[in-house]
């Protein structure tokens, strides 16, 4: 709940409920572990959330500032795992989320909240990669920016060099989403999706298609951006062993 706090190099492993929270301004939570979550109980279970609190109760504020960066959020390694719910992955309703960076995150959860902002200002989502494990429902896992509950629209977002099993961006003014990529066909992107081996693999359509305006210097494991052409697409940038 603190302001300006550092939250890094965490594993958060076998939790029921969030992994990581953040209602706090201006705080970092960057290269955390978040796997194998128990559903136990009626809460909806988050890799990480985030709402604010306003002089009105939840949803009346402002949440500002926060950056989520190089975050691994995984719902479960073994699919015989008891107590196996549907896990979002970055979910944070309640808004307003505003000046926020999202980049370099791993996400791979089956529900169709794999990263959402419900009440966005100023945010960008920038190489992400956002994966759903399986065709159950809910899903699929989704890069999405909504409004608010409240109907207030989201604006001044972007949304770029994604690659997701689905992307949903609504608003109003100032709503950009590019370089993104819709992934129909894991084995074609990636090293070895069925061990969730995210790296891109040879000839993947991610490598060299993303788009050089804000993206993050490095990948999530350090690889300088780009290695050829252009900025590749998702969580990981492609170099040749």
């Amino acid at each position: 709940g603190a302001s300006h706090a550092l939250v890094e190099h965490n594993t958060v492993e076998n939790f029921a409920g969030d992994g990581l929270r953040g209602l706090g301004d201006h705080s970092v939570f960057q290269y955390n572990v978040v796997k194998n979550c128990y559903d136990v109980n009626r809460n909806h279970d988050d890799g990480f959330q985030s709402w604010s609190v306003g002089p009105k109760g939840v949803g009346t504020g402002e949440v500002v500032g926060i950056v989520l960066r190089g975050n691994t959020i995984i719902n479960f390694e073994d699919p015989e795992q008891p107590h196996r719910g549907a896990l979002q992955g970055i979910g944070c309703f309640d808004g307003m989320f505003v000046d926020w960076v999202i980049e370099n995150n791993v996400v791979i959860v089956d529900h169709y909240h794999g990263i959402t902002l419900g009440g966005a200002r100023g945010c960008r989502i920038v190489n992400n990669t956002v994966i759903d494990p399986n065709d159950r429902r809910p899903g699929p896992a989704a890069v999405r920016i909504g409004k608010h509950k409240n109907g207030t629209p989201s604006s001044g977002c972007t949304v770029r060099n994604n690659l997701a099993t689905a992307i949903h961006v609504e608003g109003g003014q100032e709503m950009t989403a590019d370089h993104n990529l819709i992934v129909d066909d894991p084995t074609s992107v990636f090293v070895d999706p069925a061990s969730r081996d995210l790296r891109l693999k040879q000839g993947s359509p991610a490598v060299d298609a993303g788009s050089r305006d804000l993206a993050p210097e490095i990948d999530v494991v350090g690889t300088t951006r780009p290695q050829g052409r252009a900025v590749d697409l998702g969580a990981y940038e492609y170099r040749a062993e």
